[in-house]
């Protein structure tokens, strides 16, 4: 198999990503991410987007990362994370994405989803977490009223006005200021991390 070097293919920069596969490296490009989102879910597309950016630099110290044997597993159940993370790493279409949940999240989000993934190439895994203080508690109360039918007036409108900011905050500091990474042990595909509050569930 080919090998890139992450030194003359960016992993990552600006809107882009690149990634290996079937032997080729692709240039990823936001604005396609979005395509399937447009502006209801552009926080979700933008928060997954940017967390995918930080796994490829992560995962691309010797060589450019691939699609080859990655698996995902995912803190958070929103459609335009999963569809993030799916566009760039196809691990949905593989089924080879977890999402994880508990019993207050099932699929949808909330206030206890996590900002949190698991990207594993089959020789280390970057675990990839948001800053803990960076989505206001305030936006976590108005998901948490839509979902339990306790909306005030005013609340949609918003809820918009959130995601628009949080949308232009994630793209304006550089990465390593809003995320951070460790590095673990590889995940087999299904397997969930160990030692975490939602290690016993899964979709």
């Amino acid at each position: 198999m080919s090998s890139f070097s992450p030194t003359e293919y960016r992993p990552a920069e600006g809107l882009l990503i690149r990634i290996v596969d079937d032997g080729k490296v692709l240039t990823l490009d936001y604005q396609e991410a979005t395509a399937v989102h447009q502006r209801s879910l552009w926080w979700g597309t933008a928060v997954g987007y940017r967390a995918v950016q930080v796994a490829a630099i992560a995962l691309s110290k010797k060589q450019l990362w691939s699609r080859d044997n990655l698996t995902v597993v995912s803190g958070h159940p929103g459609p335009g994370v999963i569809d993030s993370l799916n566009y760039v790493t196809h691990c949905a279409d593989t089924g080879r994405l977890t999402v994880m949940q508990n019993a207050n999240c099932v699929s949808r989000c909330n206030s206890e989803m996590k900002f949190e993934w698991w990207v594993s190439d089959g020789q280390q895994c970057a675990h990839v977490m948001l800053r803990e203080d960076f989505v206001p508690r305030e936006f976590y109360q108005l998901i948490d009223r839509g979902i339990y039918n306790e909306k005030l007036e005013g609340d949609d409108k918003l809820f918009e006005l959130y995601k628009v900011n949080l949308s232009a905050r994630i793209w304006v500091a550089p990465l390593d200021e809003n995320f951070s990474v460790e590095y673990l042990p590889p995940m087999a595909k299904g397997e969930l991390p160990t030692n975490h509050v939602w290690s016993a569930v899964a979709v």
